[in-house]
């Protein structure tokens, strides 16, 4: 360390040179001034040097944390990888054997399926077999059921034409009895008339009868009072008498010839009227006739009619019953069919699914080692260049001294100082004053 109350440096050199100067005060200030230089440039220099220690640790320091630094990284990446690729394989291990116990477990949910698929296919079947049976037992009971109603129908047929035919019966025989009422009628009309007109035939001739005798009697008479007027006198008297006589007889005679044409006409109209009460008798009773041939055929006629009403209705129900049964098929066959369609169809196993294999392991690639980051190098300060540069002031103020009558350094004083610091220290030879270098 540089003491600047210790030995002058200069003094040194100077003695060491042989030079030996007396200094005057100028001397002796510039003297003084050369030593402040040369003192200043060893203060600077050994600052530089404390600047460049203290650069030189840090830079040391900032090496050897970086150093540290990549280690610890690397130590760590280490441990990180390790670890990772540790768990990696613990983890695809687990996998797989996560993989193959689902893939187990699902094969054993895909055999409880499949045989619930087969159990609901065997119910299934069992309530379709079951709907099938009733399907046909419904379609049974109901071809039973328009037998039935066909038999039904036909009984009630039989019993409509035994009561028609019964009715018919009762007809024929109250009708048969009318016309034997008719006849009998008939019969007595006719003896009736038959006694009626014997008895005007027998009356007319009776009155002929009596009328002829009664003519003759009349006749007599006129014939005995003519001869009893002729055995009378003669004259106009007689004639008279003949005359009147005679008009007796002949008024008489048309009295009772009146008389027996009156009565006969009356016989002939009581055998007029007989005839036409006995016509009118004979035709009521042909009207009646003709009433109970008109009700038998009547009678006759609804039976027939309604033996065809009853033939049709049997037919129609027969046609109605047979569309019935062919609907009653098709309900079946429908019936069947969405039976059919509602049921199941056979489950086919489609096998278990595939056996997981264990996918292609993960390529590790191992961290980078991390190195030291680059540590510039501290800027180094010159120690020589204070001292180059104080030496130079130093020189520049003793050039001006008067060494040996001379008043400066311009001759060979000034060349001999600088031979002899060149000489004495030869690390500062080839150097030019006033310049500075790096100390490597």
């Amino acid at each position: 360390m540089f003491d600047p109350k210790g030995s002058n440096l200069l003094d040194d050199q100077l003695a060491v040179s042989g030079l030996e100067m007396n200094i005057d005060p100028m001397t002796a200030f510039a003297g003084i001034s050369a030593v402040s230089s040369v003192v200043g440039g060893i203060f600077g220099s050994s600052s530089a040097s404390k600047q460049n220690a203290a650069a030189e640790r840090q830079y040391k320091e900032q090496k050897k944390l970086a150093e540290e630094i990549a280690k610890d990284t690397n130590e760590y990446n280490t441990e990180v990888f390790e670890a990772e690729k540790s768990d990696y394989e613990a983890m695809y291990a687990y996998s797989h054997k996560t993989s193959m116990k689902n893939w187990r477990h699902g094969k054993k949910l895909e055999d409880f399926a499949f045989a619930q698929q087969l159990r609901q296919f065997q119910k299934s079947n069992e309530i379709a077999a079951g709907q099938f049976g009733l399907n046909q037992e419904a379609a049974e009971q109901a071809f039973e059921g328009q037998m039935a109603s066909v038999e039904d129908m036909f009984l009630a047929n039989q019993f409509l034409g035994e009561t028609s035919l019964g009715a018919l019966k009762d007809v024929y025989t109250e009708q048969g009895f009318n016309k034997r009422e008719q006849d009998t009628k008939l019969l007595g009309i006719r003896s009736k008339q038959n006694l009626g007109t014997a008895s005007i035939t027998n009356q007319i001739d009776s009155l002929m009868t009596a009328g002829s005798l009664q003519k003759q009697a009349s006749l007599v008479e006129g014939l005995l009072a003519e001869g009893k007027a002729s055995l009378g006198q003669a004259g106009g008297s007689r004639i008279k008498r003949k005359q009147s006589s005679a008009a007796a007889l002949q008024r008489g005679m048309i009295g009772l010839e009146a008389e027996l044409t009156g009565k006969r006409k009356q016989a002939g109209i009581e055998l007029a009227q007989l005839n036409a009460e006995t016509s009118l008798a004979i035709t009521g009773v042909g009207l009646n006739l003709e009433k109970i041939n008109s009700a038998i055929e009547s009678a006759e006629g609804e039976a027939e009619y309604n033996g065809r009403v009853m033939s049709a209705n049997m037919n129609s129900f027969i046609n109605k019953t047979k569309r019935n049964i062919d609907q009653l098929i098709q309900q079946k066959k429908y019936a069947d069919i969405n039976t059919q369609a509602s049921m199941m169809l056979e489950p086919e196993f489609a096998g278990y699914s595939p056996k997981p294999e264990p996918p292609p392991k993960r390529t590790f690639i191992e961290p980078m080692e991390a190195k030291p980051g680059f540590t510039p190098q501290p800027a180094r300060q010159s120690t020589l260049a204070p001292l180059i540069s104080g030496f130079g002031n130093a020189a520049s103020a003793l050039s001006k001294v008067n060494f040996g009558g001379q008043n400066n350094f311009g001759g060979g004083a000034g060349t001999q100082i600088g031979s002899g610091l060149s000489n004495n220290y030869p690390l500062m030879s080839g150097m030019t004053l006033g310049t500075s270098s790096s100390i490597g």
